[in-house]
């Protein structure tokens, strides 16, 4: 048998295995972003240089399972949705929780300005805030800020999100326009 030893192993810089997941506003969906052919590790794969951007991406826009108790259930319909994925590994012992969030809720309630039955904005803000919050738990992030700006001209919501590290520094920006759509 021979023997081959690669001396080289684990000196070399190792790719990022969370594949860059980028949001495209004009169509409103998530999509994977194909790799540069400057990532030496990573020719013909996925883009893999933004960690803290896809997981802003997943947080949101993963579609959290709505619980029964929830006071917005109604919303729901027959489809509580939810991510396949926590289905199968869930740790709450290391405090995971589901991924993802329940912005989808806000799809066919009608925007409001008002205080009425469903105020889009403030809810928008805690989805956002709650679905982010397991960045805060592991630490990616101190302090979590969501803004929801309603657009009523444009029948939309935007989704300001800001991110700050330990420093207390902003170490992320982004707005996600036409989070909420209102349907023609």
């Amino acid at each position: 048998m021979d023997m081959r030893v690669r001396i080289a192993e684990g000196q070399d810089e190792q790719p990022l295995l969370l594949w860059d997941t980028v949001w495209d506003p004009v169509e409103g969906r998530a999509d994977w972003a194909l790799a540069d052919p400057s990532e030496k590790h990573n020719a013909g794969g996925l883009r893999a240089l933004t960690a803290l951007e896809t997981s802003v991406i997943l947080c949101l826009f993963t579609d959290k399972r709505c619980p029964e108790s929830h006071p917005l259930r109604w919303l729901a319909g027959d489809d509580l949705r939810g991510w396949w994925g926590d289905g199968i590994d869930v740790r709450t012992d290391l405090g995971e929780t589901e991924m993802g969030s329940l912005l989808w809720l806000l799809e066919t309630a009608p925007l409001r300005m008002d205080n009425g039955p469903v105020n889009i904005p403030l809810w928008a803000e805690t989805f956002a805030v709650e679905a982010l919050q397991p960045l805060v738990n592991q630490g990616a992030v101190v302090r979590v800020e969501a803004v929801a700006t309603p657009r009523p001209e444009a029948a939309r919501l935007d989704l300001d999100i800001k991110l700050f590290g330990r420093d207390q520094q902003q170490i992320y920006e982004r707005r996600f326009e036409a989070v909420w759509k209102q349907r023609q």
